[in-house]
């Protein structure tokens, strides 16, 4: 079965309204993302896993015991985290970019089941 279009949902679907190149810069995103994300060698965890659990871990001695001589620690560890997480976000709004974009152009017709014929 093939889906048909109308021909103005088909002009919709040009270069000028979407730069498939877009994509690839996405999976470039997704790419870096990989490096925080992936578990280790040997399956271990990511390491954002395990900078997360060493800040709660800090947090609890600070906050929650007093232990004024790790503040510091918490406090750099909290930055770098939040700096790494922020290139995260960073990496994933352009995916996501790329996909509202390309959805956007989602032709009305194929929201009824579409039509069957040829392309």
């Amino acid at each position: 079965m093939v889906a048909r279009i109308t021909d103005e949902e088909w002009d919709k679907l040009s270069p000028d309204n979407f730069e498939t190149h877009s994509l690839l810069r996405a999976v470039d995103a997704v790419d870096e993302l990989r490096d925080d994300l992936s578990d280790g060698e040997y399956a271990t965890p990511p390491q954002l896993r395990t900078d997360l659990l060493k800040l709660h871990q800090l947090a609890m001695a600070v906050i929650n015991e007093g232990s004024r001589s790790q503040v510091a620690s918490l406090f750099e560890l909290a930055s770098d985290l939040d700096e790494q997480v922020s290139h995260m976000m960073t990496n994933l709004e352009e995916v996501q970019a790329t996909l509202s974009q390309l959805t956007a152009l989602y032709p009305d017709s194929l929201c009824y089941g579409g039509l069957d014929g040829d392309e």
